[in-house]
Parts: structure tokens; sequence; C-alpha cells
């Protein structure tokens, strides 16, 4: 028996829908984590943990806000070859469990002038892994995080923009939006598309979250 599948028609607004809410949701776990890791370890997974924890804590409390969504952290990825611990993670997933089940992906890297620059988050392990097709294949929009620990989120977002600008025939960048904005969520949003060998192109959201420490 075929799945029903959504309709054409309806199924771009439901999809801009979802993506709203999934900024959203996102905007609010950040509100409630942001005390955690101003003053908590500072690892990429302690951040992501803070995140997905609180989420998933509002969740619970505001039942009939979140119905039918969830957020996964670090969860394993299906459809490849890989199987057991070898099998890919991306790093936070956002999904709906009703109706077609969309699913939007995150991958965050830090962003520090000594302990990691904009390469690695432009690199095969950050927006890489997109472009490669090796996460969300089936979808055409993403998200990257980038977790700001020095420096300005104006200095990131500047210097992101001139590192994907500089690199963009090895990103096989097709677009960039220098400006995106869901109800001021994230104010510097940004977003670029890409080729993907094989699949469809591939829009990806620029988010950054002020991650910087609390003097002690």
């Amino acid at each position: 028996m075929s799945q029903p599948r959504i309709s054409p028609k309806i199924s771009v607004p439901v999809w801009t829908a979802f993506r709203r809410h999934c900024h959203k949701i996102l905007a609010i776990g950040y509100e409630q984590a942001i005390l955690r890791i101003q003053n908590g370890p500072d690892e990429e997974t302690d951040i992501t943990g803070y995140l997905c924890e609180a989420i998933d804590e509002w969740f619970r409390a505001h039942s009939a806000d979140s119905f039918c969504f969830f957020i996964q952290d670090d969860p394993p990825i299906g459809g490849t070859e890989r199987t057991g611990k070898r099998r890919l993670r991306t790093d936070i997933i956002i999904g709906y469990a009703a109706g077609d089940r969309p699913e939007f992906y995150f991958e965050a890297k830090r962003l520090h002038r000594t302990k990691a620059g904009a390469s690695r988050y432009s690199g095969l392990e950050g927006m890489g892994c997109f472009i490669s097709g090796r996460y969300a294949k089936r979808y055409r929009e993403v998200a990257m995080i980038g977790y700001v620990q020095s420096d300005t989120p104006e200095h990131w977002h500047a210097a992101l923009q001139s590192k994907i600008k500089k690199d963009q025939y090895q990103l096989k960048v097709d677009n960039i939006e220098k400006s995106v904005c869901f109800l001021d969520f994230f104010p510097l949003e940004w977003a670029s598309t890409h080729q993907r060998d094989g699949l469809t192109p591939v829009k990806v959201f620029h988010i950054l979250l002020d991650c910087r420490q609390t003097a002690k």
C-alpha cells in the first residue's frame, strides 16, 4: 500500500510553517539554556546538550503548544551503509510526529578566534555534511548553528559570509542571502544555497548564538 503524500499545493506552506516553528523552538531553548551556556562547560557537545535539554523541558511544560514536536540530541542517521556506533550523527533534529513526519536538521560548530575558526564551520564536518548529502539528503532546507565563544556575533556574521563567498566554488554556492528573518528570532540570520551532486540544491540557514562565557 502506497503512503499518502502531502499535495504539492500545500507542501510549501506546510514546510514554511514547520521551519518557522523550528526556529521558534530553538530560540526558546537558547533563552532557557543561556545561564548554563554562560557558566557551564563550553565544549560543543555541552552546549548542544544544554539546548536540547531546555527544549525538551519546555515541551513537557507546554504540551499544547508543542504537540507532536520532538527533539533529538546527536541522533544516528539511517539510510547509509554504516551500522551501530559507526552511523553518522548530526547535532540536533527537531521533528514533527504527524503527516509526512518532517525533520529539520541543525549542525553546530563552535566559533572561537583561536580554537575553532570559520574554516571548521564551512569545512567537511560542518557545512560539508549537508552539501555532500551525508546529512538531510531528503530535505532542501537545513541550518548551521555557530556557537560564538569569542569576539562578537557581528564579527562572525561578517567572517562567515566572507569565507563562504571566498570558497564559493568548492562549496558549490548558487546564491547568498545576506539577511533572512523569522519573527526576529535571530536578527543576524542569513542563508546560502548550494548544489549537491545527484540531489536537489540545499538552502543552509546560518544562525549565530552568543555563547560567550560570563567572566569568573
